[in-house]
């Protein structure tokens, strides 16, 4: 049986603003195009063109997807002359990506699943 956690000692209100940040993160990683684009900048910044060639979205369907993350505060963009790069921004969501990474985003082979009892 795994280790319980000490019990948070958050009070009801602070625990439905947790809750409710929680479930927005968790909305936005709900899709299988969000979670490749940001897989993909867990490994450091990229322009929009190298991840719209990763991804095999095509741009209107990547825009859509990079608007989602950029609302959801888990990217961020800088501009050089015409090109856009995003790079994931230190939050939450950063570790949550690092963790999927490791587990799910590594060469054929080599994933680290967890094991199944």
């Amino acid at each position: 049986m795994p280790a319980r956690l000490p019990s948070p000692a958050l009070d009801a209100a602070a625990m439905a603003s947790h809750a409710q940040a929680a479930s927005a993160l968790l909305k936005a990683l709900a899709h299988p195009a969000r979670l490749r684009v940001l897989c993909r900048l867990v490994e450091g910044e990229a322009s929009v063109g190298e991840l719209q060639a990763k991804s095999a979205l095509s741009m209107s369907a990547l825009s859509q997807h990079l608007a989602v993350l950029r609302q959801a505060e888990l990217v961020d963009t800088r501009r050089e002359a015409q090109t856009i790069f995003y790079r994931l921004l230190d939050s939450p969501a950063l570790g949550v990506m690092q963790a999927l990474h490791a587990a799910y985003c590594t060469p054929a082979g080599k994933t680290q699943r967890p094991r199944r009892r």
